[in-house]
């Protein structure tokens, strides 16, 4: 299906749908009303693939609550001119009263009160299309004996789930009540919960039943916390009878966790979302966030592993394969290595699981990459144990082999319970003798790679269907040591490293005690810090090289600067261009979500008023505020452990990773650029004469500052890429794209290859990792310019608005240090910030 159907556009833009599902709230329970998202999800699941030719259009809503979800259809297909007749049917009669209303203006629309699952009110209504919007999870025991019945006279074809979940006797009825193949057939499109996609026995079945049928059209992850009354994910289905597809055997999955924007505390799906939704459902070409699949690799296999431990003990736990990929020796031998000693106990089980999430990245892959690259071999810490984990708060062990490992992102691995510092779960594990060094092991697991291991294996072995946790029972903790990956280099390695990390601790301790030396015996300052200066002389110029280019060039400027006078502004102009660079990329990174941002942006103005400044004149303090700001709002949607703000975070942010991303928001980071503001105030602000020592020790504060900086943001700016982007092509995942590398302190720049879900726009900066599948874009506030075409590139910083103009201007030796922009340019860019919003 190539043409997009008209109707479409009216669900999306339709100014009146939100006043429409606002219109029964005081009249009925939420529970009985679906929200303008999920209404707009199952038109767009109903008509990506309905051709614009068919007239008229049979609409089935078995579950219609107050009926805003067929309405908000029935308008959009009655708006494109299509003649639409409706048949809606609800069990709560205060519901359908309130659809009743809603439908009074409408020719041919009937809703009626029922228990659909006993009594179909509209027998003979054969539909072009049907919505499943049911209670999720409902219990249908009190229709037990009227769905036997039904089933006895040849309905519920598929079979019956479980009574605890209705879920997929309203997709049954909804596929039954379709037009018959040989008259055109139809479409369903369903909301259904989580537990639906996976749940085995009878429920397990009758979803099976219908997936080996070939009626499975779809899977779309939406994000959590659209309905009305609960947090809960939902997903949206679509089903299809129709035999003259060209996608048999095949199912096209999406992920659209990350596309919600949030207002006044209430999410919604943007237009955009759907769009890029119904153009991935009715072309079928892959994209950033959806792809196709056959329709076989929907089976899911769980196996019973076992291993013994040196002293004997049988350790049990269970591994679970997805894309229909078998569990057997040679997926053995991918995992764990050859000769691993490790077993399978029983024949494996099988069944059908829509949820698309395995199919859409892995969070092992860098982890893996990294060892690799390394040359060292990788293992699972199932493979080391001598027993199975167990949650502790007390120090019981005795002899070597122990570490104790929190489960959050706070506190330390350690091999004494005391030293962990967490307030939160710790496991204590035993290592079998020999297999690998404890303190490597845990040096390790300290690491920032280590840390993201922890935090993988934890949220790959938690279950639950609406609160997902890492359970404590033995087999759920062997599981999470069988997803936690640790590297295994040679044993020389592992000891050289695990010293290494000791002396550095050390060292870190020699320094605290010398730093409180100098306040005892103040006569030794000098003496202390030119014996250990040495050692980092010449780790900032190293520094510089892995530096955004727009950050490395100022400071470079300022390292080779002649006089300490010059020196010292040179770097205090650095500061402005780390700190106006930093705003940039925060504030471009909360504009991805673009209902909160305007609260944020808003909140900034206000802040910029009352200290007196402006987005129009900007001062240093100007993007201290938006850095504050939008720090404390991103660490606010980390802090909520929210699964899908989480995500939506690090998609902001070209898909970095959590650690990252929380050194740049760190309230240090903050504090740091606070204290540089206050320093840059009086230094700028003293009149009188600086003599050339105040100089060099102005200039030996801002490079301690710098030295601070760095240890603060780590390596971020090595794995968050600054780009400018060029030529790209089309690959099935999609897209492969030609950037230049904006890093270091030199230009021209090298030009790398990208994996990227979503195109870039060619010669504009972006902020990117290599598989990011939405690469971020850096607002119009720093920007690269060669005079002429063929120089060196120098960056600009916004500075002001002059009139009709905005000023840019350069912290580095270029040919010009201003650059004259059109202020009309920058409107979109000032956004709430203005004075004028």
């Amino acid at each position: 299906m190539s043409i997009e159907h008209p109707a479409l556009r009216a669900v999306l833009e339709n100014p009146l749908s939100k006043t429409q599902s606002d219109l029964d709230r005081d009249t009925v329970s939420l529970e009985h009303t679906t929200s303008l998202s999920l209404a707009q999800a199952l038109s767009v699941g109903c008509l990506s693939r309905l051709d614009p030719s068919t007239e008229p259009v049979n609409l089935w809503d078995p579950a219609a609550g107050s009926g805003f979800a067929g309405f908000l259809l029935v308008d959009a297909l009655q708006s494109a001119g299509t003649q639409v007749h409706y048949r809606g049917q609800d069990i709560n009669q205060a519901a359908v009263l309130a659809g009743q209303h809603r439908f009074d203006a409408e020719p041919d629309a009937e809703l009626l009160v029922g228990d659909t699952l006993a009594n179909d009110r509209s027998p003979d209504f054969k539909a072009d299309l049907v919505i499943v919007d049911a209670p999720w999870g409902m219990n249908w025991a009190s229709s037990a004996s009227a769905v036997e019945s039904r089933q006895e006279s040849g309905e519920f074809r598929f079979g019956v789930p479980q009574q605890s979940d209705s879920t997929w006797l309203f997709i049954s009825l909804a596929l039954e009540k379709l037009r018959p193949a040989a008259q055109g057939g139809g479409r369903v499109a369903a909301l259904v919960a989580p537990g639906s996609l996976s749940a085995g026995g009878s429920t397990g079945a009758v979803r099976r039943s219908i997936v080996e049928a070939d009626l499975l059209e779809s899977v779309t992850r939406l994000p959590e916390g659209l309905a009305p009354n609960t947090s809960i994910t939902l997903y949206l289905l679509t089903f299809t009878n129709k035999t003259d597809r060209a996608d048999r055997g095949k199912v096209a999955i999406a992920d659209l966790q990350t596309q919600f924007t949030t207002s006044r505390r209430q999410r919604a799906m943007p237009a955009s979302a759907f769009r890029e939704l119904a153009s991935g459902l009715r072309t079928r070409k892959p994209g950033p966030r959806n792809r196709t699949i056959r329709t076989e690799e929907l089976t899911r296999r769980e196996a019973l592993l076992s291993r013994a431990s040196m002293d004997g003990r049988r350790l049990l736990w269970r591994l679970t394969t997805y894309r229909n990929a078998a569990v057997d020796e040679r997926v053995l031998a991918s995992r764990y290595g050859e000769g691993s000693g490790i077993s399978i106990e029983a024949d494996p089980t099988s069944v059908v699981d829509l949820d698309p999430s395995p199919f859409f990245g892995d969070g092992s892959r860098d982890l893996l990459k990294d060892m690799k690259e390394k040359g060292w071999d990788s293992r699972r810490l199932s493979q080391l144990l001598s027993k199975e984990p167990e949650a502790t708060k007390h120090s019981t062990a005795d002899g070597d082999g122990h570490l104790f490992i929190p489960t959050t992102r706070s506190g330390k691995v350690s091999t004494e319970l005391a030293d962990v510092e967490s307030s939160g779960r710790v496991l204590s594990i035993q290592l079998d003798d020999d297999v690998v060094e404890p303190a490597f092991l845990a040096a390790w697991l300290n690491s920032e790679q280590g840390v993201a291991s922890r935090l993988h294996a934890v949220e790959a072995s938690s279950s639950g269907t609406h609160v997902r946790a890492l359970r404590s029972e033995p087999r759920s903790l062997m599981r999470w040591a069988d997803e936690l990956i640790i590297p295994m280099p040679p044993r020389s390695t592992q000891l050289a490293l695990a010293s290494a990390d000791e002396k550095l601790g050390s060292y870190h301790a020699e320094l605290s005690r010398l730093r409180e030396s100098i306040w005892a015996a103040p006569d030794s300052a000098v003496d202390v810090v030119s014996t250990i200066a040495n050692a980092f002389d010449d780790s900032l110029n190293t520094w510089f090289d892995q530096l955004p280019f727009p950050i490395a060039s100022a400071l470079w400027t300022a390292e080779t600067a002649t006089s300490p006078g010059d020196q010292q502004r040179a770097y205090l102009h650095a500061w402005e261009a780390i700190v106006t660079f930093h705003a940039t990329v925060l504030l471009s990174a909360t504009r991805c979500d673009p209902g909160n941002s305007g609260d944020v942006e808003a909140a900034i103005g206000q802040t910029l008023r009352e200290q007196h400044l402006g987005i129009e004149r900007a001062s240093f303090g100007t993007w201290v505020v938006i850095v504050e700001k939008t720090s404390k709002e991103l660490r606010r949607a980390f802090e909520s452990n929210d699964p899908d703000e989480v995500a939506r975070v690090r998609n902001a942010f070209g898909d970095l990773s959590q650690t990252g991303i929380e050194r740049l928001i760190s309230k240090d980071v903050v504090k740091k650029f606070n204290e540089l503001n206050g320093k840059r105030n009086r230094w700028s602000g003293h009149t009188g004469h600086t003599s050339g020592d105040e100089w060099k020790a102005q200039v030996t504060t801002l490079v301690s500052d710098l030295t601070n900086l760095r240890q603060l943001l780590g390596d971020v700016w090595t794995h968050l890429l600054l780009v400018r982007a060029g030529s790209a092509k089309r690959t099935r995942d999609g897209f492969v794209q030609t950037a230049e590398l904006a890093i270091g302190t030199r230009s021209p720049f090298r030009t790398q290859d990208f994996s990227v879900g979503e195109l870039m726009m060619d010669g504009e900066l972006y902020l990117v990792r290599d598989g990011s599948q939405t690469p971020l874009r850096l607002g119009q506030f720093v920007q690269l310019h060669a005079a002429p075409p063929d120089a060196p590139y120098t960056t600009y910083f916004y500075n002001r608005t002059e009139g009709s103009s905005v000023r840019m201007v350069s912290y580095q030796h270029g040919s010009d240090s201003e650059w004259r922009a059109d202020a009309e340019s920058f409107r979109a860019e000032f956004g709430a910030l203005a004075l004028s919003s």
